[in-house]
């Protein structure tokens, strides 16, 4: 296990225990939104710093189709996740908007979702795919790292 994987299990375990007990882990609202923004810009800001400097050699190493098969990758499932949830199961835009973004585990995207209405009834759609995601891209991050270098 990773440093990730442990604190997503300890995070789920710390918000499972405050369901059963209200007042353990009890951090301010206001706290909560802060970390949150602080979060997310330190996490684009380091993510920026460590893939800029090997970015450009990395693209004329691979070639531009290691970028452009980045964006399919991106692309598609989202795509194909809004047709299915919009057309198919026909359901409300904000909250598939919302979905799709706990499904890539991106706050931004939720944040995005939110400002456009000045609602923040996406985040009905994002509560319940974010955790899922989350578990599954550090677990299977790791098992996926761990058999290419094995």
């Amino acid at each position: 296990m990773s440093t990730s994987v442990g604190t997503l299990l300890a995070g789920l375990l710390v918000g499972h225990l405050r369901t059963q007990f209200p007042l353990f882990g009890r951090i301010p609202d206001a706290a909560v939104s802060l970390m949150t923004a602080l979060g997310l810009a330190a996490f684009v800001a380091m993510t920026g710093l460590h893939a800029g400097p090997v970015f450009v050699s990395a693209i004329a190493e691979a070639g531009i189709g290691l970028l452009l098969g980045g964006m399919v990758v991106t692309t598609v499932p989202l795509l194909a996740g809004l047709y299915f949830g919009r057309y198919v199961l026909r359901m409300n835009p904000i909250l598939l908007l919302g979905g799709l973004a706990g499904a890539q585990t991106m706050t931004a995207g939720m944040a995005a979702v939110q400002d456009r209405p000045g609602s923040s009834v996406a985040v009905l759609g994002y509560t319940p795919t974010v955790p899922i995601g989350h578990i599954l891209l550090t677990t299977w991050g790791t098992v996926i790292v761990g058999i290419v270098a094995g």
